[in-house]
């Protein structure tokens, strides 16, 4: 173990990567560094390059750029969109690079089974950002599990409850409106998927998915309505224009980075007259859901029902387990966990920090875990590609489960794609 700075390749210095993990390097310092850049935007890389005063020659706007250099760096933080990870993720290993790869881990099953299967015979370190797992309140809940105080688990009810104003931001006016990129139950909601499978401990076997588009269409746009908010659209009480979502003093600052290195205000109204994000949320080309429901059935007979909606006041999720001797019930607005135990017939209340940061001190925790695995070399991280692959299989026969009106077997439905992926015999 070394107590150097690990050296860390950025692929991509959008909202993720300059706003979460540039910032943990800013403020630990001690622990890691970034020292080269891939941004094919000038002003998101240049930015990115003074903030962490990476040398010129490590600034790159492509791949193809990159590969003219060897080896860079110990480690390489993916946050690039899902459309190009697999090609970056092909370089790093072949560089033997320690990876951590943004959620999701690329844009189709296909490009997960096959991933998935590099994954298994390399040597370094390879985790996917599924910081579900390190939040607090989820470890907590997990221990709790695991405690035998309340027999076993036989079900959950979880649900992803999305703030409208990040519905429209994200899956309406923003990069993840559209299913040609990934699904929402994907690029949303996978990490939830992740966490159900890490309650479970045990592997999906059958799901069964319905959901739609029902709200954000051109069919119900209000009469007056302009294709942007800011080209004279007449329609005040409409809680999606930009001025209510965009320029409030708790404005979510990841909306903002979204759109680039914006200078002030001015220049943020100036870019909504024009840019995805000042549509009008029923003139877009989305086409993901805003509503989604799944049924799902683990190896180990434990049965599970998740929701993800785009309807709601609050952003938060609920969760709740019944099991043999009690119930342990999480909802996040409450910031408290219930847990109850049918014998000894108890109740108690757990109050679970919640540090600073992003997700909950999730991202902090899982770059804290990122690191200290490079400097222990210990290769079964909490997030490893091997456990993050039945996360990403859950969510696609989902929607598959979703567009054919089927109930989907899971092992039946890897065994055909890696049919398709690799031209086997079936």
């Amino acid at each position: 173990m070394t107590d150097k700075p690990v050296t860390i390749l950025l692929i991509g210095a959008g909202n993720r990567g300059r706003g979460v993990f540039g910032q943990y390097a800013i403020d630990m310092p001690h622990k890691c560094q970034f020292i080269a850049v891939v941004e094919p935007d000038q002003d998101k890389r240049k930015a990115f390059a003074n903030t962490h005063n990476i040398n010129s020659q490590n600034c790159f706007s492509s791949l193809e750029q990159l590969k003219e250099k060897g080896k860079i760096a110990q480690a390489m933080i993916l946050a690039t969109h899902e459309s190009e990870r697999i090609e970056y993720i092909r370089y790093g290993i072949e560089r033997g690079y320690d990876i951590l790869c943004e959620k999701p881990l690329c844009q189709t099953i296909e490009q997960a089974v096959v991933i998935n299967d590099i994954a298994k015979n390399y040597g370094n370190i390879f985790m996917v950002c599924h910081q579900m797992r390190y939040i607090p309140a989820y470890d907590t809940i997990k221990k709790l599990i695991n405690s035998g105080r309340f027999g076993r688990l036989i079900s959950i009810q979880h649900s992803e409850n999305l703030s409208y104003h990040h519905m429209a931001h994200s899956f309406v006016r923003g990069f993840f409106n559209n299913d040609s990129l990934t699904p929402m139950i994907i690029s949303k909601s996978c990490h939830d998927m992740d966490i159900l499978c890490y309650f479970a401990d045990s592997k999906p076997k059958n799901v069964c998915s319905f959901g739609q588009l029902a709200f954000f269409k051109s069919e119900n746009a209000p009469p007056g309505a302009k294709d942007y908010c800011l080209d004279g659209c007449t329609v005040e009480s409409c809680p999606y224009n930009v001025l209510k979502i965009y320029f409030n003093t708790d404005t979510d600052p990841a909306y903002i980075r979204q759109m680039g290195v914006v200078k002030n205000k001015q220049h943020l109204y100036q870019l909504l007259r024009t840019n995805r994000f000042g549509r009008c949320v029923f003139k877009c080309d989305n086409n993901v859901v805003d509503s989604q429901s799944l049924a799902i059935e683990f190896s180990n007979g434990i049965n599970c029902t998740f929701q993800v909606a785009g309807h709601n006041f609050h952003e938060r999720r609920i969760t709740k387990l019944s099991m043999t001797n009690g119930e342990i019930c999480y909802d996040f607005t409450n910031k408290c966990i219930n847990a109850y135990t049918f014998e000894p017939l108890q109740e108690q209340e757990i109050i679970p920090a919640i540090p600073p940061g992003t997700h909950y001190g999730g991202d902090f925790k899982i770059m804290e875990d990122f690191i200290a695995s490079i400097q222990t070399r210990n290769s079964h991280p909490l997030t490893s590609v091997s456990k993050s692959f039945d996360s990403h299989l859950l969510g696609f026969a989902a929607e598959h489960s979703r567009k054919t009106n089927q109930t989907i077997d899971l092992e039946k439905y890897e065994k055909e794609i890696r049919v398709n992926v690799y031209n086997l015999d079936k």
